[in-house]
Protein backbone atom coordinates (compact mmCIF):
# COMPACT_ATOMS: atom_id res chain seq x y z
CA UNK A 1 0.00 0.00 0.00
CA UNK A 2 2.77 2.21 0.99
CA UNK A 3 4.71 1.85 -2.66
CA UNK A 4 1.41 2.33 -4.49
CA UNK A 5 1.11 5.63 -1.81
CA UNK A 6 4.47 6.55 -3.29
CA UNK A 7 4.33 5.95 -7.33
CA UNK A 8 0.96 8.78 -6.63
CA UNK A 9 1.55 12.62 -7.97
CA UNK A 10 2.29 15.34 -5.10
CA UNK A 11 -1.27 16.42 -5.71
CA UNK A 12 -2.72 13.15 -5.19
CA UNK A 13 -0.71 12.83 -1.50
CA UNK A 14 -1.81 15.96 -0.52
CA UNK A 15 -5.22 15.15 -0.99
CA UNK A 16 -5.03 11.81 0.63
CA UNK A 17 -2.82 13.15 4.07
CA UNK A 18 -5.73 16.46 4.20
CA UNK A 19 -8.35 13.91 4.19
CA UNK A 20 -6.71 11.47 6.82
CA UNK A 21 -6.11 14.49 9.16
CA UNK A 22 -9.82 15.11 8.51
CA UNK A 23 -11.22 12.10 9.61
CA UNK A 24 -8.44 11.74 12.55
CA UNK A 25 -10.43 15.10 13.59
CA UNK A 26 -13.62 14.55 13.02
CA UNK A 27 -13.15 11.25 14.78
CA UNK A 28 -11.67 12.67 17.91
CA UNK A 29 -14.94 15.26 18.03
CA UNK A 30 -17.28 12.44 17.75
CA UNK A 31 -15.15 10.51 20.75
CA UNK A 32 -14.37 13.55 22.73
CA UNK A 33 -18.11 14.74 22.67
CA UNK A 34 -19.52 10.86 23.91
CA UNK A 35 -17.30 10.20 26.15
CA UNK A 36 -16.27 14.10 28.02
CA UNK A 37 -18.44 14.30 31.64
CA UNK A 38 -21.62 16.19 32.29
CA UNK A 39 -21.38 19.48 33.72
CA UNK A 40 -22.38 19.62 37.63
CA UNK A 41 -26.01 21.04 38.01
CA UNK A 42 -25.94 24.57 39.48
CA UNK A 43 -27.95 24.65 42.65
CA UNK A 44 -28.49 27.83 44.77
CA UNK A 45 -26.62 27.15 47.93
CA UNK A 46 -27.70 28.31 51.35
CA UNK A 47 -25.89 28.84 54.67
CA UNK A 48 -26.56 27.21 58.34
CA UNK A 49 -26.98 30.20 60.77
CA UNK A 50 -28.87 31.32 63.87
CA UNK A 51 -31.11 34.00 63.84
CA UNK A 52 -35.10 34.48 64.50
CA UNK A 53 -37.99 32.24 63.85
CA UNK A 54 -41.83 33.26 63.76
CA UNK A 55 -44.19 30.58 63.79
CA UNK A 56 -47.30 32.22 61.98
CA UNK A 57 -50.96 31.01 61.66
CA UNK A 58 -52.08 31.90 58.37
CA UNK A 59 -55.78 32.11 57.70
CA UNK A 60 -58.39 34.30 55.80
CA UNK A 61 -61.66 35.96 56.84
CA UNK A 62 -64.00 38.99 56.37
CA UNK A 63 -63.66 42.12 58.02
CA UNK A 64 -66.93 43.20 60.28
CA UNK A 65 -67.75 46.01 62.37
CA UNK A 66 -66.81 45.18 65.73
CA UNK A 67 -69.59 47.95 66.89
CA UNK A 68 -72.68 48.15 64.70
CA UNK A 69 -75.36 50.97 66.57
CA UNK A 70 -78.59 50.63 66.00
CA UNK A 71 -80.33 53.73 66.72
CA UNK A 72 -83.84 52.34 67.48
CA UNK A 73 -87.59 54.98 66.81
CA UNK A 74 -90.57 53.89 68.86
CA UNK A 75 -93.78 53.65 66.65
CA UNK A 76 -95.26 56.79 66.39
CA UNK A 77 -92.72 59.53 66.79
CA UNK A 78 -92.61 62.61 63.52
CA UNK A 79 -89.09 62.51 62.28
CA UNK A 80 -88.17 66.17 61.77
CA UNK A 81 -85.29 66.09 59.67
CA UNK A 82 -83.04 63.27 58.38
CA UNK A 83 -79.28 64.56 57.48
CA UNK A 84 -77.41 61.14 56.28
CA UNK A 85 -78.41 58.70 54.03
CA UNK A 86 -76.81 55.27 52.98
CA UNK A 87 -73.33 55.14 52.34
CA UNK A 88 -72.46 58.48 54.32
CA UNK A 89 -69.06 58.74 56.40
CA UNK A 90 -69.74 59.85 59.90
CA UNK A 91 -67.76 61.33 62.49
CA UNK A 92 -67.88 60.80 66.32
CA UNK A 93 -70.06 63.79 67.47
CA UNK A 94 -72.17 64.20 64.01
CA UNK A 95 -75.98 64.84 64.11
CA UNK A 96 -77.58 62.14 62.40
CA UNK A 97 -81.82 62.99 62.67
CA UNK A 98 -84.33 64.91 64.81
CA UNK A 99 -87.67 63.93 66.21
CA UNK A 100 -91.02 65.40 67.38
CA UNK A 101 -91.44 62.55 70.27
CA UNK A 102 -94.51 63.50 71.90
CA UNK A 103 -96.13 60.49 69.89
CA UNK A 104 -94.50 57.93 72.17
CA UNK A 105 -95.33 59.69 75.38
CA UNK A 106 -97.23 57.04 76.17
CA UNK A 107 -95.15 53.85 75.58
CA UNK A 108 -93.32 55.18 78.29
CA UNK A 109 -95.83 55.84 80.50
CA UNK A 110 -97.11 52.54 79.88
CA UNK A 111 -93.65 50.92 80.47
CA UNK A 112 -92.72 52.53 84.02
CA UNK A 113 -96.34 51.80 85.19
CA UNK A 114 -96.09 47.73 84.61
CA UNK A 115 -92.63 48.18 85.69
CA UNK A 116 -93.81 49.26 88.87
CA UNK A 117 -96.22 46.89 89.04
CA UNK A 118 -93.98 44.00 88.43
CA UNK A 119 -91.93 45.22 91.05
CA UNK A 120 -94.64 45.89 94.05
CA UNK A 121 -95.95 42.36 93.16
CA UNK A 122 -92.79 40.93 93.64
CA UNK A 123 -92.08 43.37 96.66
CA UNK A 124 -94.90 42.40 98.46
CA UNK A 125 -94.95 37.94 97.65
CA UNK A 126 -92.23 38.59 98.84
CA UNK A 127 -92.74 40.11 102.33
CA UNK A 128 -95.47 38.01 102.38
CA UNK A 129 -93.16 34.99 102.47
CA UNK A 130 -91.17 36.65 105.14
CA UNK A 131 -93.66 37.31 107.31
CA UNK A 132 -95.45 34.28 107.12
CA UNK A 133 -92.64 32.34 107.22
CA UNK A 134 -92.23 33.49 110.65
CA UNK A 135 -95.03 33.42 111.60
CA UNK A 136 -95.58 29.51 111.09
CA UNK A 137 -92.65 29.17 113.14
CA UNK A 138 -93.93 31.06 115.81
CA UNK A 139 -97.36 29.26 115.63
CA UNK A 140 -95.50 25.76 115.51
CA UNK A 141 -93.40 26.92 119.08
CA UNK A 142 -97.09 28.05 120.82
CA UNK A 143 -98.72 25.10 118.93
CA UNK A 144 -95.80 22.66 121.05
CA UNK A 145 -96.70 24.32 124.33
CA UNK A 146 -100.27 24.15 124.16
CA UNK A 147 -100.37 20.75 123.34
CA UNK A 148 -97.65 20.41 126.87
CA UNK A 149 -100.90 22.08 128.44
CA UNK A 150 -103.26 20.19 127.48
CA UNK A 151 -101.81 17.12 128.06
CA UNK A 152 -100.93 18.31 131.71
CA UNK A 153 -104.54 19.70 132.24
CA UNK A 154 -106.04 15.68 130.79
CA UNK A 155 -103.93 13.90 133.42
CA UNK A 156 -105.05 16.42 136.22
CA UNK A 157 -108.49 15.91 135.02
CA UNK A 158 -107.99 11.68 135.05
CA UNK A 159 -106.78 12.01 138.85
CA UNK A 160 -109.62 13.65 139.79
CA UNK A 161 -112.06 11.27 137.82
CA UNK A 162 -109.98 8.46 139.46
CA UNK A 163 -111.18 9.98 143.09
CA UNK A 164 -114.68 10.59 142.22
CA UNK A 165 -115.77 7.41 140.87
CA UNK A 166 -118.15 5.44 142.43
CA UNK A 167 -120.15 9.25 143.94
CA UNK A 168 -123.37 9.59 141.96
CA UNK A 169 -123.25 13.29 140.39
CA UNK A 170 -126.01 14.62 138.30
CA UNK A 171 -124.93 16.83 135.56
CA UNK A 172 -126.05 19.65 133.44
CA UNK A 173 -124.64 22.00 130.87
CA UNK A 174 -122.53 25.10 132.09
CA UNK A 175 -124.36 27.70 132.84
CA UNK A 176 -124.36 30.40 130.19
CA UNK A 177 -123.26 33.22 132.33
CA UNK A 178 -120.07 31.80 133.58
CA UNK A 179 -119.32 30.99 129.71
CA UNK A 180 -119.76 34.62 128.98
CA UNK A 181 -117.49 35.26 131.68
CA UNK A 182 -114.98 33.37 130.88
CA UNK A 183 -115.22 34.25 127.45
CA UNK A 184 -114.73 37.92 128.83
CA UNK A 185 -111.59 37.07 130.33
CA UNK A 186 -110.32 35.20 127.58
CA UNK A 187 -110.97 38.54 125.41
CA UNK A 188 -109.17 40.50 128.19
CA UNK A 189 -106.41 38.28 127.83
CA UNK A 190 -105.85 38.58 123.83
CA UNK A 191 -108.10 36.04 122.59
CA UNK A 192 -109.18 36.35 118.98
CA UNK A 193 -113.00 35.97 118.04
CA UNK A 194 -111.94 32.83 116.55
CA UNK A 195 -110.37 31.24 119.59
CA UNK A 196 -113.80 32.64 121.40
CA UNK A 197 -116.05 30.71 119.28
CA UNK A 198 -114.44 27.72 119.33
CA UNK A 199 -114.52 27.73 123.73
CA UNK A 200 -118.29 28.24 123.44
CA UNK A 201 -118.86 25.46 120.89
CA UNK A 202 -116.21 23.33 123.58
CA UNK A 203 -118.11 24.62 126.83
CA UNK A 204 -121.49 23.59 125.68
CA UNK A 205 -120.76 20.11 125.29
CA UNK A 206 -119.30 20.54 128.66
CA UNK A 207 -121.91 18.98 131.60
CA UNK A 208 -121.19 19.99 134.97
CA UNK A 209 -122.25 18.75 138.45
CA UNK A 210 -125.36 20.18 140.29
CA UNK A 211 -126.26 17.90 142.73
CA UNK A 212 -125.24 18.90 146.66
CA UNK A 213 -122.84 16.20 146.64
CA UNK A 214 -121.29 17.27 143.43
CA UNK A 215 -120.48 20.62 145.00
CA UNK A 216 -117.71 19.46 146.72
CA UNK A 217 -114.56 20.71 146.19
CA UNK A 218 -113.36 17.93 144.34
CA UNK A 219 -116.31 18.64 142.10
CA UNK A 220 -116.31 21.96 141.46
CA UNK A 221 -112.75 21.56 140.63
CA UNK A 222 -113.19 18.83 137.94
CA UNK A 223 -115.31 21.44 136.47
CA UNK A 224 -112.80 24.38 136.71
CA UNK A 225 -110.04 21.91 134.71
CA UNK A 226 -112.86 20.86 132.43
CA UNK A 227 -113.09 24.42 131.27
CA UNK A 228 -109.74 25.34 131.03
CA UNK A 229 -109.26 21.83 129.09
CA UNK A 230 -111.78 23.40 126.77
CA UNK A 231 -110.08 27.25 126.44
CA UNK A 232 -107.04 24.89 125.13
CA UNK A 233 -108.40 22.96 123.42
CA UNK A 234 -110.00 26.16 121.50
CA UNK A 235 -106.80 28.34 121.39
CA UNK A 236 -105.54 24.80 119.70
CA UNK A 237 -108.10 25.04 117.10
CA UNK A 238 -107.71 28.55 116.59
CA UNK A 239 -103.88 28.09 115.77
CA UNK A 240 -104.68 25.49 113.74
CA UNK A 241 -106.80 27.05 111.37
CA UNK A 242 -104.31 30.37 111.68
CA UNK A 243 -101.48 28.10 110.51
CA UNK A 244 -103.49 26.92 107.84
CA UNK A 245 -104.15 30.31 106.38
CA UNK A 246 -100.58 31.78 106.62
CA UNK A 247 -99.88 30.62 103.26
CA UNK A 248 -95.96 30.83 102.19
CA UNK A 249 -95.14 31.48 98.38
CA UNK A 250 -93.05 29.05 97.27
CA UNK A 251 -89.44 30.10 96.29
CA UNK A 252 -89.85 29.58 92.60
CA UNK A 253 -93.24 31.96 92.48
CA UNK A 254 -90.80 34.47 94.38
CA UNK A 255 -87.88 34.08 91.62
CA UNK A 256 -90.39 34.04 88.86
CA UNK A 257 -91.85 37.35 90.30
CA UNK A 258 -88.27 38.41 90.21
CA UNK A 259 -87.80 37.81 86.31
CA UNK A 260 -90.63 39.49 85.29
CA UNK A 261 -89.74 43.08 87.46
CA UNK A 262 -86.22 42.28 85.61
CA UNK A 263 -87.81 42.09 81.99
CA UNK A 264 -90.18 44.74 82.76
CA UNK A 265 -87.19 47.08 83.87
CA UNK A 266 -85.15 46.21 81.32
CA UNK A 267 -88.17 46.95 78.93
CA UNK A 268 -89.10 50.31 80.54
CA UNK A 269 -85.48 51.01 80.45
CA UNK A 270 -84.90 50.21 76.89
CA UNK A 271 -88.07 52.36 75.57
CA UNK A 272 -87.11 55.22 78.02
CA UNK A 273 -83.72 55.34 76.23
CA UNK A 274 -84.58 55.62 73.12
CA UNK A 275 -87.08 58.00 73.78
CA UNK A 276 -84.58 60.26 75.23
CA UNK A 277 -81.81 59.60 72.43
CA UNK A 278 -84.96 60.54 69.60
CA UNK A 279 -86.25 63.72 71.90
CA UNK A 280 -82.29 65.00 72.17
CA UNK A 281 -81.55 64.08 68.38
CA UNK A 282 -79.62 61.39 67.43
CA UNK A 283 -75.63 61.79 67.25
CA UNK A 284 -73.18 59.06 66.16
CA UNK A 285 -70.92 57.38 68.81
CA UNK A 286 -68.39 56.46 66.85
CA UNK A 287 -66.83 56.98 63.16
CA UNK A 288 -68.33 55.04 60.37
CA UNK A 289 -70.31 54.25 57.86
CA UNK A 290 -74.17 54.84 57.55
CA UNK A 291 -75.56 51.66 55.98
CA UNK A 292 -79.21 51.87 56.75
CA UNK A 293 -81.86 54.77 57.06
CA UNK A 294 -85.38 54.20 57.54
CA UNK A 295 -87.03 57.41 58.64
CA UNK A 296 -88.17 60.14 56.57
CA UNK A 297 -88.61 64.07 57.21
CA UNK A 298 -92.13 64.95 58.05
CA UNK A 299 -92.92 61.23 58.27
CA UNK A 300 -94.23 59.43 61.43
CA UNK A 301 -92.64 56.82 61.66
CA UNK A 302 -93.46 52.85 61.30
CA UNK A 303 -90.85 50.34 61.61
CA UNK A 304 -90.04 48.27 58.52
CA UNK A 305 -89.61 45.52 61.12
CA UNK A 306 -91.11 45.29 64.16
CA UNK A 307 -89.73 44.85 66.79
CA UNK A 308 -90.80 44.08 70.40
CA UNK A 309 -89.16 46.38 72.99
CA UNK A 310 -89.24 43.17 75.28
CA UNK A 311 -86.38 40.66 75.11
CA UNK A 312 -88.53 37.84 77.10
CA UNK A 313 -91.05 35.31 76.35
CA UNK A 314 -93.38 34.04 79.21
CA UNK A 315 -92.34 30.76 78.62
CA UNK A 316 -88.50 31.51 80.01
CA UNK A 317 -89.71 33.20 82.77
CA UNK A 318 -91.83 30.83 84.37
CA UNK A 319 -89.92 28.35 86.61
CA UNK A 320 -89.99 24.96 87.84
CA UNK A 321 -92.96 24.82 90.65
CA UNK A 322 -95.05 27.86 89.61
CA UNK A 323 -98.65 26.99 89.80
CA UNK A 324 -101.02 27.95 87.66
CA UNK A 325 -102.53 31.04 89.79
CA UNK A 326 -98.78 32.23 89.12
CA UNK A 327 -98.39 31.37 85.30
CA UNK A 328 -101.58 33.72 85.00
CA UNK A 329 -100.62 36.43 87.06
CA UNK A 330 -97.40 36.69 85.14
CA UNK A 331 -99.34 36.38 81.80
CA UNK A 332 -101.34 39.36 82.84
CA UNK A 333 -98.07 41.12 83.98
CA UNK A 334 -96.07 40.79 80.58
CA UNK A 335 -98.99 41.39 78.59
CA UNK A 336 -98.78 45.03 78.30
CA UNK A 337 -96.30 47.83 77.60
CA UNK A 338 -94.14 46.23 74.57
CA UNK A 339 -93.94 49.37 72.44
CA UNK A 340 -93.33 48.21 68.84
CA UNK A 341 -89.80 49.52 67.71
CA UNK A 342 -87.55 49.04 64.44
CA UNK A 343 -84.53 50.32 63.47
CA UNK A 344 -84.52 53.73 62.42
CA UNK A 345 -80.33 54.38 60.99
CA UNK A 346 -77.88 51.62 61.57
CA UNK A 347 -73.90 52.61 61.36
CA UNK A 348 -70.88 50.46 60.81
CA UNK A 349 -68.41 51.76 63.22
CA UNK A 350 -64.95 52.24 61.50
CA UNK A 351 -63.14 52.32 65.18
CA UNK A 352 -63.41 49.04 66.12
CA UNK A 353 -62.80 46.34 62.65
CA UNK A 354 -63.11 42.77 63.46
CA UNK A 355 -61.60 40.15 61.72
CA UNK A 356 -63.93 36.45 62.54
CA UNK A 357 -61.89 33.33 61.05
CA UNK A 358 -62.18 29.76 61.83
CA UNK A 359 -58.80 27.58 63.18
CA UNK A 360 -58.56 23.41 63.33
CA UNK A 361 -57.93 22.14 66.93
CA UNK A 362 -54.55 22.08 66.96
CA UNK A 363 -54.17 25.62 66.23
CA UNK A 364 -56.81 26.40 68.74
CA UNK A 365 -54.89 25.31 71.48
CA UNK A 366 -52.16 27.60 70.23
CA UNK A 367 -53.99 30.55 69.79
CA UNK A 368 -54.41 33.03 72.45
CA UNK A 369 -56.06 36.41 73.80
CA UNK A 370 -53.74 39.36 73.12
CA UNK A 371 -51.37 37.75 70.54
CA UNK A 372 -49.99 39.95 67.45
CA UNK A 373 -51.57 39.68 64.02
CA UNK A 374 -50.39 41.01 60.63
CA UNK A 375 -53.58 41.91 58.23
CA UNK A 376 -52.94 41.82 54.81
CA UNK A 377 -55.62 44.59 52.51
CA UNK A 378 -55.70 45.49 49.62
CA UNK A 379 -51.59 45.36 49.61
CA UNK A 380 -51.00 46.94 52.66
CA UNK A 381 -50.10 45.62 56.01
CA UNK A 382 -51.98 46.56 59.09
CA UNK A 383 -51.34 45.14 62.71
CA UNK A 384 -54.16 43.59 64.37
CA UNK A 385 -54.08 41.98 68.11
CA UNK A 386 -56.21 38.53 68.75
CA UNK A 387 -59.02 39.31 70.90
CA UNK A 388 -60.82 36.34 71.27
CA UNK A 389 -60.72 32.86 71.15
CA UNK A 390 -63.84 30.62 71.26
CA UNK A 391 -64.18 27.81 73.66
CA UNK A 392 -66.93 25.75 71.53
CA UNK A 393 -66.49 24.15 68.17
CA UNK A 394 -68.39 25.50 65.36
CA UNK A 395 -68.97 24.11 61.71
CA UNK A 396 -65.79 25.22 59.49
CA UNK A 397 -68.34 25.98 56.77
CA UNK A 398 -68.57 29.68 58.16
CA UNK A 399 -65.93 32.09 58.96
CA UNK A 400 -62.78 31.56 56.46
CA UNK A 401 -60.39 28.97 55.89
CA UNK A 402 -56.64 27.56 57.23
CA UNK A 403 -54.79 25.37 56.29
CA UNK A 404 -55.78 22.83 59.01
CA UNK A 405 -59.43 22.73 57.52
CA UNK A 406 -58.18 22.45 54.02
CA UNK A 407 -55.64 19.84 54.68
CA UNK A 408 -58.81 17.80 56.45
CA UNK A 409 -60.88 17.92 53.82
CA UNK A 410 -58.42 16.93 51.61
CA UNK A 411 -57.84 14.02 54.21
CA UNK A 412 -61.21 12.77 53.74
CA UNK A 413 -63.16 14.72 56.83
CA UNK A 414 -66.58 16.79 54.74
CA UNK A 415 -67.18 20.23 54.92
CA UNK A 416 -69.33 19.71 58.25
CA UNK A 417 -65.31 19.64 59.68
CA UNK A 418 -65.28 21.78 63.09
CA UNK A 419 -63.39 24.22 64.24
CA UNK A 420 -63.90 26.95 66.47
CA UNK A 421 -63.65 30.94 66.07
CA UNK A 422 -61.11 33.32 66.57
CA UNK A 423 -61.72 37.23 66.55
CA UNK A 424 -58.52 39.79 65.44
CA UNK A 425 -58.74 43.42 65.83
CA UNK A 426 -57.57 45.76 63.20
CA UNK A 427 -55.89 48.65 64.81
CA UNK A 428 -55.81 51.75 62.69
CA UNK A 429 -57.85 50.67 59.69
CA UNK A 430 -58.13 52.89 56.99
CA UNK A 431 -60.51 52.94 53.63
CA UNK A 432 -58.62 50.06 52.67
CA UNK A 433 -60.33 48.00 55.28
CA UNK A 434 -64.12 47.49 53.92
CA UNK A 435 -66.89 45.73 55.58
CA UNK A 436 -67.53 42.52 53.81
CA UNK A 437 -64.41 42.50 52.15
CA UNK A 438 -61.75 39.62 52.76
CA UNK A 439 -57.88 39.99 54.46
CA UNK A 440 -55.58 37.40 54.88
CA UNK A 441 -54.30 37.16 58.47
CA UNK A 442 -51.19 35.74 59.91
CA UNK A 443 -51.56 35.02 63.63
CA UNK A 444 -48.23 35.38 65.23
CA UNK A 445 -47.90 32.62 67.49
CA UNK A 446 -44.33 32.25 69.04
CA UNK A 447 -40.98 33.91 68.00
CA UNK A 448 -38.32 31.75 68.58
CA UNK A 449 -34.94 33.51 69.04
CA UNK A 450 -31.29 32.55 68.10
CA UNK A 451 -32.25 29.30 66.70
CA UNK A 452 -29.88 27.10 64.18
CA UNK A 453 -32.32 27.51 60.62
CA UNK A 454 -32.25 26.58 56.83
CA UNK A 455 -34.44 28.00 54.06
CA UNK A 456 -37.55 25.51 53.77
CA UNK A 457 -36.66 24.52 49.82
CA UNK A 458 -33.62 23.23 51.75
CA UNK A 459 -35.29 20.15 53.80
CA UNK A 460 -36.42 17.16 52.15
CA UNK A 461 -39.56 14.84 53.67
CA UNK A 462 -39.50 11.31 52.26
CA UNK A 463 -40.97 8.10 54.66
CA UNK A 464 -41.24 10.14 58.20
CA UNK A 465 -38.23 11.60 58.03
CA UNK A 466 -36.47 14.86 57.47
CA UNK A 467 -33.24 15.55 55.09
CA UNK A 468 -30.78 17.70 53.68
CA UNK A 469 -27.89 17.61 51.04
CA UNK A 470 -24.84 19.05 52.75
CA UNK A 471 -22.32 20.94 50.04
CA UNK A 472 -18.77 19.93 49.68
CA UNK A 473 -17.73 23.83 48.69
CA UNK A 474 -13.90 21.93 48.28
CA UNK A 475 -15.37 18.97 46.72
CA UNK A 476 -18.18 20.23 45.09
CA UNK A 477 -20.07 16.89 46.35
CA UNK A 478 -23.51 16.90 47.84
CA UNK A 479 -23.83 14.27 50.98
CA UNK A 480 -27.57 13.97 52.24
CA UNK A 481 -27.90 14.10 55.83
CA UNK A 482 -31.10 13.73 58.15
CA UNK A 483 -31.89 15.98 60.70
CA UNK A 484 -34.62 16.58 63.46
CA UNK A 485 -36.44 19.55 62.28
CA UNK A 486 -38.55 22.28 65.41
CA UNK A 487 -40.53 25.58 64.96
CA UNK A 488 -40.84 26.97 61.73
CA UNK A 489 -42.25 30.28 59.74
CA UNK A 490 -43.05 30.66 55.91
CA UNK A 491 -39.34 30.77 55.31
CA UNK A 492 -36.99 28.83 57.21
CA UNK A 493 -37.14 25.26 59.83
CA UNK A 494 -35.72 25.33 63.03
CA UNK A 495 -32.72 22.65 63.22
CA UNK A 496 -32.25 21.18 66.14
CA UNK A 497 -29.46 18.41 65.36
CA UNK A 498 -28.09 17.28 62.02
CA UNK A 499 -26.29 20.25 61.31
CA UNK A 500 -23.61 23.03 62.63
CA UNK A 501 -23.43 26.43 61.97
CA UNK A 502 -21.42 27.29 59.01
CA UNK A 503 -21.92 24.49 56.96
CA UNK A 504 -23.84 24.98 53.67
CA UNK A 505 -27.13 23.16 51.79
CA UNK A 506 -28.93 23.11 48.84
CA UNK A 507 -31.49 24.76 48.48
CA UNK A 508 -34.47 23.01 46.23
CA UNK A 509 -32.49 20.06 45.47
CA UNK A 510 -33.29 16.89 43.70
CA UNK A 511 -34.63 13.84 46.10
CA UNK A 512 -32.51 11.73 44.38
CA UNK A 513 -29.50 12.56 44.32
CA UNK A 514 -27.04 10.09 45.78
CA UNK A 515 -23.76 10.82 47.83
CA UNK A 516 -20.89 11.74 46.03
CA UNK A 517 -23.40 14.19 43.37
CA UNK A 518 -21.28 16.74 41.70
CA UNK A 519 -23.56 20.11 41.83
CA UNK A 520 -22.14 23.16 41.15
CA UNK A 521 -23.21 26.72 42.63
CA UNK A 522 -25.89 29.14 41.17
CA UNK A 523 -24.50 32.16 40.54
CA UNK A 524 -26.64 34.79 41.90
Amino acid sequence: MFKNFKKKSPQMKAGIIAFIVVMVVLVSYVLYSNLKPEPPVEYEIADVTYGTITDFLDVSGTVESGVTEDLFAIEGVVCEEVLVNVGDTVKKGDKLATFNVSGANAYVTEAKNAYDKALKEYNDTKKTASDNSKRKLEIANEIAALNEKIAMKQSEIAVLEKELEGVTIETAPIPEEQINQIAMQMLANGSNLMQIKAFREAAATIEVPVTDEASSAKQQELMQKNLELAQLNSELSALYAEDAAAIVPDDAVIKTLGRVADSKKAEYDRIKAAFDKMASGWVAKNDGIVTEVNIKAGEKFVPVKKESSSSFDIASLLGAGVDEETASLVSTLMGSSSAPMGTGIKLESYEDMIVSVTVGKSDLLKTKVGMEAVITSLGTEYKGEVVYVSATATESSAGGLDISSIAGSLMGGGSGAQGAVVKVKIHNPDEKIVVGFDVDIKIILETFEDVLKVPVESVVYNSGTYSVFVFDEEEGTVTKRTVTKGSLDDTSYEIVDGLVEGEMVVKSPDPNMEDGTKVARKNG
